[in-house]
Formats: C-alpha cells, structure tokens, sequence
C-alpha cells in the first residue's frame, strides 16, 4: 500500500473514532508465513498466558503505519517490508482508559528468526483456521484472529 494511501486511511479512521469520543489507538499486527498466521502468547497483566497478535499501543504523534513498524520489531525482531491492508477495528477498555480502538494491519516482513521480547511474550505460534479454537484468546481478538484465518487473501 503506498504511503499517501496509508496515511488517507489513517485520518478517516482516526476522524471517525474521535467523532466517537475515542482517542487511543492501538495497532495489531498479521503476519502471515506458509497460509498461517503469527500469533504470540502475553506473559504477565491481564491477558497472561492468552494468545494475540503482535502489536501495541500508538504513542502521541505516532502514525498508525510507524507504530506497526515499531511494534513488530519490537515484539519479534521481524521487520516490515510493506502494510497490505487494514482491518476495521474493535473497541476495548483498560485500567486508565475507558475506550481504546484497535486495528489489525496485513503486513509483508522480511524472513528471519522471530526473537520474542521476554517482558511480553514467552512462546509464539503460527496459526491456521483449524487451530484457532484450541488457543485462550480474549473474545474480540479470537473474532479478529478468525477472520484474518479464514478470509484474508494472504493465507
């Protein structure tokens, strides 16, 4: 996707939250290798020992593609080569805030040894639509896992 295209989306998507009252964003990330999808499991808060995509939180003046970007590195020492697409997203609350909206972003990465940080994540997985059910995973990220499985042309 190029950049002025990318950069289009992020304004109608942040547009479109804040007209709903919403301000914080974070980002998840597909990756997917051999038609399976990248999943990686959370060490410690709330969500320990349940199964996610790789992603975070956008921090103040960051733009959805660099926090993409940023996190996947981050996380797993993949770097990304270019954002294919983006998904619509879900809404969620956390201790000190009230409404975040998260997206998925598709992205190409380069190959190579995914390397986990050990303060978030103790194992990662690739995943298929037939595996989906065996992993905990909180309700809206097992709908968006689901989805990228089984419908998105990257698999």
């Amino acid at each position: 996707m190029r950049p002025e295209v990318l950069a289009g989306i992020e304004r109608e998507l942040r547009q479109q939250a804040q007209s709903e009252g919403i301000v914080h964003f974070v980002v998840g990330v597909a990756v997917f290798r051999a038609g399976k999808l990248l999943v990686v499991r959370r060490v410690e808060g709330s969500h320990e020992g349940m199964w996610e995509l790789p992603g975070g939180g956008v921090e103040p003046g960051e733009s959805f593609a660099d926090c993409v970007v940023r996190e996947l590195f981050e996380e797993t020492a993949l770097r990304v080569v270019r954002i294919t697409d983006v998904l619509g997203g879900f809404d969620y609350a956390t201790r000190t805030k009230s409404r975040v909206r998260k997206y998925s972003f598709v992205v190409e990465a380069e190959g190579g040894e995914i390397v986990l940080d050990p303060a978030e994540h103790d194992r990662y997985q690739w995943i298929d639509s037939d595996t989906v059910d065996n992993l905990p995973m909180a309700d809206d990220m097992r709908a968006a896992v689901f989805a990228l499985v089984t419908t998105h042309p990257a698999r």
